[in-house]
């Protein structure tokens, strides 16, 4: 019996996890992108109808700078990635299945560290499987929230709300070309449960290396990508259903996830996660 203990508390300490939890200011209070954007600070937006406006933060969710994007509007800015040039902003947040309009935003990585306003360049996007504007109910995967640089390209995986929830998140791949009109066509399918939308719909993505990992509104996934597919294993569930947004990786498996905050899934919040 003492060996049995031995090994269980062995295997739980494996599980074990620090966290920290910061209350974001009312400014971002509707949180809906987060990317790191130097090894003390870290970038957030808001989603739509709010001011195009990139937030500058320390680690704690402190504000220490505004950007203003002069020659954008956020129609429904819902995530953020960056790379070693440029920071990305899709709006492409498409709640309804409806829009035309959607597109991805780059702008000078530099520029945002150093400028109080910034100008982008846009790429407009549209997927080629969308075919109805909004299609019926058993085909609603063309809402967006999760973007991340990896491997050279831009990953985007759909946010599902099909009825009945089928648990299929859409995966598209484009490389950022300025003032074009890009239509892209469906690489794989990302397949969680067909539990429900609050479990199982894609909300953000972020790179770890040769991996992404991407958020639900109850844990956190890491994707990999071995020659005979696409492998997935959750790495951390949340205590609770959490209105989670986004997510920045800070490398050696710590992580930031940011919640918007909602009447009764709690305020807005970044949250530190550090996993064995």
């Amino acid at each position: 019996m003492k060996g049995a203990f031995g090994l269980l508390a062995l295997f739980l300490s494996s599980f074990v996890f620090a966290q920290a939890d910061f209350k974001l200011p009312s400014e971002l209070s509707e949180i809906s992108g987060l990317e790191k954007l130097t090894d003390s600070l870290l970038i957030a937006i808001n989603d739509g109808g709010n001011e195009p406006l990139i937030y500058v933060l320390d680690l704690t969710g402190k504000i220490r700078a505004k950007k203003v994007v002069s020659n954008a509007t956020n129609i429904d800015w819902e995530a953020l990635a960056i790379d070693e040039k440029y920071v990305y902003i899709g709006d492409f947040g498409n709640n309804l299945n409806e829009r035309k309009d959607l597109c991805i935003y780059r702008i000078n990585r530099s520029d945002v560290a150093t400028l109080n306003e910034v100008t982008a360049e846009k790429m407009s996007i549209s997927y080629r499987e969308q075919k109805e504007f909004p299609p019926n109910d058993k085909e609603r995967y063309f809402d967006a929230e999760a973007m991340t640089f990896f491997e050279g390209q831009l990953w985007i995986f759909t946010k599902n709300s099909t009825k009945p929830f089928d648990g299929i998140s859409f995966i598209y791949m484009v490389q950022f070309e300025a003032n074009q009109a890009k239509s892209l066509s469906k690489v794989t399918e990302l397949k969680l449960n067909k539990t429900s939308y609050l479990k199982d719909a894609v909300t953000s993505a972020c790179t770890e290396g040769h991996s992404i990992v991407v958020t639900t509104y109850n844990r956190l996934i890491k994707l990999d990508f071995p020659k005979q597919g696409l492998s997935k294993s959750n790495i951390y569930k949340y205590p609770h259903i959490q209105q989670v947004e986004a997510c920045a990786c800070l490398g050696d498996h710590s992580y930031f996830i940011s919640n918007e905050n909602h009447k009764f899934l709690g305020p807005a919040k970044l949250k530190l996660l550090k996993l064995p």
